[in-house]
Order: structure tokens, then sequence, then C-alpha cells
């Protein structure tokens, strides 16, 4: 059998799926290629190597910094423009984006050129907000979002584990990561990644700039009211139709045309308090952006705290399997999310408790990396960290996504990124930098593990209040 009739085969099953499932594998694709990245468990090993022979003081300082306020000001931007350009162009962008930033520190950079580097991998984070709107864009039927959601977030960290796999197994084999090597297997990771976005279908339609000069403004329309009472009514569903609202905003006299931009504004704007004005979207809201912001931070330190615990130790004679814990905690974070994606429950009811417990074991985990010394052991925290994190972010995202308007995902999903990467640059700015307070890299995982306290602490709160009140929840189709 040829290669061509394989192809071939394929296509015509990947043509025949129903529109979620072909949107669902290609978004997928592009997922797990995006995260073919085998340098990044070894990124700050490489950065403190003979090879570019950085302090580990300067790798969070004066590298990672730059990254993140590059972050900070294009998220900004990125979250505004996404449904301007409907998506597709966002996503290979984002693929250019990796390529320079990797090809920044090939062959022995200077630190400028690393610092050069960061700045585009904070445009390449930014853009990552466009892959869920896409996705979500692309599909109609919201009953499918949570298995969608688990699906992509699955294909994420499968990318990862691979990626990993690999670098760990190069690691081992030559006995010490072959760094130019993975940073050039990053680089086609990329350029793959921005080829298979060219071939995505694109978003048809912009929901916010309409090409009409006069703009009219009507109700909804249709809306989904569910209404989750545990008292009263036990997990039962009430839909309704609306009738269209013969409410109109006011037009200009004589005809006049509205101005574009006047009207965007208002719509982003009344959307932006639509979305937030329903309380259980706040809160998910509220645990997306805070524990994104701790994510972001261990993520990037985790790899920095491995070296720091090593030279504490003045242990030279370690071998690294960085790659190793960081593709067992994405497979574990893979299955968890893919499993989650599974369970119907109602998460109304249950998620307040779950996002509770969960949070609270990240928190320990994270407490027990500032006090340990045994690299193992600091892997294995790393591991369960992980798998609760992705397990809760694919509820998180997937139950917000059921409740917005479907021009919405690209505002909210951007704004929920921006309030994480602007608690990742004030603890960067304040506490990495010293600017607040100077402590060292073990003692920073005090900071995130305040993070998932303050959290834990809300939701078993809310799971409290809830049991005296009752409320209903608005979904939006």
């Amino acid at each position: 059998m040829s290669l061509c009739t394989v192809v071939l085969g394929v296509l015509n099953i990947i043509i025949k799926m129903d529109n979620w499932k072909k949107i669902s594998f290609l978004v997928g694709v592009f997922a797990f290629v995006r995260e073919f990245r085998p340098i990044e468990p070894f990124y700050a090993a490489y950065m403190t190597s003979p090879y570019i022979n950085c302090t580990v003081e300067q790798v969070p300082t004066e590298l990672y910094a730059v990254g993140s306020y590059s972050m900070f000001v294009l998220i900004i931007i990125i979250f505004l423009v996404t449904d301007y350009v409907r998506y597709k162009p966002v996503l290979i962008v984002d693929g250019i984006g990796g390529v320079l930033h990797y090809v920044a520190i090939t062959n022995r950079p200077s630190k400028l050129r690393i610092q050069f580097g960061q700045a585009f991998y904070g445009f390449f984070f930014s853009a990552e907000v466009a892959l869920f709107g896409y996705l979500y864009a692309m599909v109609e039927e919201k009953e499918f979002y949570q298995k969608i959601t688990g699906h992509a977030r699955a294909a994420t960290l499968t990318g990862k584990f691979f990626s990993s796999c690999l670098s760990q197994i190069l690691a081992t084999t030559y006995g010490t990561p072959p760094y130019n090597a993975l940073v050039y297997m990053s680089i086609f990771g990329m350029s793959f990644t921005t080829v298979w976005a060219i071939f995505l279908p694109p978003v048809k339609h912009s929901l916010y700039f309409p090409n009409k000069k006069k703009i009219e403004e009507t109700s909804m329309g249709q809306s989904t009211v569910t209404i989750y009472n545990p008292q009263k009514h036990k997990n039962s569903q009430l839909s309704i139709e609306a009738a269209p609202s013969e409410e109109k905003i006011d037009k200009p006299e004589n005809n006049d045309v509205v101005d574009p931009e006047y009207s965007v504004i208002n719509e982003l704007y009344k959307d932006f308090k639509q979305s937030y004005s329903d309380p259980y979207v706040r809160k998910l809201c509220f645990w997306w952006a805070v524990a994104m912001g701790g994510y972001l931070q261990v993520y990037a330190y985790i790899n920095v705290l491995y070296t720091y615990v090593l030279e504490e130790n003045e242990d030279t004679e370690f071998t690294l399997y960085n790659g190793a814990a960081e593709s067992i905690n994405t497979l574990t974070g893979a299955l968890s999310a893919f499993a989650i994606s599974k369970v119907n429950w109602n998460w109304y009811s249950v998620g307040d408790i779950f996002f509770a417990v969960g949070s609270i074991i990240a928190a320990v985990v994270l407490l027990c990396c500032v006090y340990c010394r045994n690299l193992w052991y600091i892997y294995g925290f790393y591991i369960i960290y992980g798998m609760m994190y992705q397990t809760m972010l694919t509820i998180a995202e997937s139950e917000v996504a059921k409740r917005l308007n479907k021009k919405c995902y690209g505002l909210i999903f951007g704004f929920n990124t921006f309030i994480a990467v602007c608690i990742n640059t004030i603890i960067i700015y304040g506490v990495i930098q010293g600017h607040f307070i100077k402590i060292n890299i073990a003692q920073q995982f005090l900071i995130y593990t305040v993070l998932y306290v303050v959290l834990a602490l809300f939701f078993f709160g809310s799971s409290i209040l809830k049991m005296f009140k009752d409320e209903g929840i608005v979904e939006y189709n």
C-alpha cells in the first residue's frame, strides 16, 4: 500500500466526519505539533550551559522577564484583533512567532539575541487564545463543547508528552542534552505548525466587524435559560425562546452612517458586560485567570528550580530527567483532561467542591517544592500539580464556553488570559526582579502556593453559600 493511498484514505475519512469531529481533529493536530518543542524541558539548562553561560539568577530576571513583558503587551492587541482577522491568521502568525523564537537561540546566541527571541515567545504564547476561540467559533453545537475542549487539551498535552519523551531519550543517549539538535527540532515543529494552520478551514464571518455601513441592533433573539435549583428542580433544565425585542438602539437621524469604530466599541462593551453578568461565568473566569497566572510561573520556573536544587546540593553527578518529568506530567494531564471530558456531571452543582479540592491539592504540592531538596520528589510534585491544573482547566474552559455568545469567545478567553499575564507580570516585576521583595527561586513557589490557597478558600466558601441560595444560570446561544 503506497503512502499516497494511505493519505487519500485518511482524507476521505476526515471529509466524511461530522463537522464537530472534523474541526476537533484538525485543531487537535495543530495543538499537537504546536507543542513539539523538545528544547523546552532543558531550556534553563541550555541557558546555564557552557554554550551560553548565563547564571541561574540571570535566567529568570534578564531572559524570562522579557518574554513575560512581551506577553503583557501583546495579549491586549491579540485578543482585540482576533475576531477582526477571523482567528486563522492569528494561528498562522503564531507558528511564525514560534519559528523566530527558536531561530534566535541557535548556535551560541548572545544575551541580546536570546532576549529578542523571548519577545517573539511572548507573541507565541499570547496567540494561544486564538486556538480555542477558533475551535468554538467553528463548532455550532454547544453540547459538544466539553468533548472538543477535552480533545484539544489532550492533543496539546500529548504533543508536549511526545516532545518531552524525545528530548529525554536523546539526553540519556548522549549523556547530556544535545542542545542545538533540540533547538532545530523545535524550529521544525513550529514550521509544520505554520503550514498546518494555513490549510485550516477559515472562519467565514467576522462577528464584530460585519461588512455593513448601517448597524441595526436587536436583542439576542433565541436564548437558552438553564435553571439549576438543587432544592426545587433537581437538575431540571428549562429552555425557552425569547421573542426578538422590538426595541432597537437609537438610529442616527436622516439615515446617517454609524461610525463603525464607535459601533464596535459599543458591541465589545455590551458583550463583555453581558458575559460577566452571569455569576457562574465570573466565578469560573476568576479561577481560570488566577490559576493560569500561577501556572505560567510554575511552568516557566520549574526548570530553574531543578538547576537551583542541584547547585544548592552541589550535586554534579545527578543526571537531569527534566524531559521525563515533563513527559509524565503532560501524559497524566492529557489522560485526565480526556477522561474528564467524558464525565457527564452537573458541574454547576459539584463544580465548587471539585475546584476547591483540586486547588488545595495543587497548593499542597507546590508548598512541598518550597522545602524539598530531593529532585525526584520535586519531579513527582510537579507531575501531580500538572495533572490537577489541566483537569480543572478543561472543565473551566468548556463550562464558560457553553454560556457565552459565540462571538464572545475571543474577547472573554483573551481577557482571562490577559488577567493571568498581569498576575504573572506583577510577580516577575515585584518578586523575581526584586522590586518589592527579594527571595530565591525555591521561595517563589510559596507565592504560587498562596494563589491556589486563595482559590481553594473562595470555592469552599462558594459551595457553602450555595447550600443556602438558589441561582439561575443564563446560557446564550
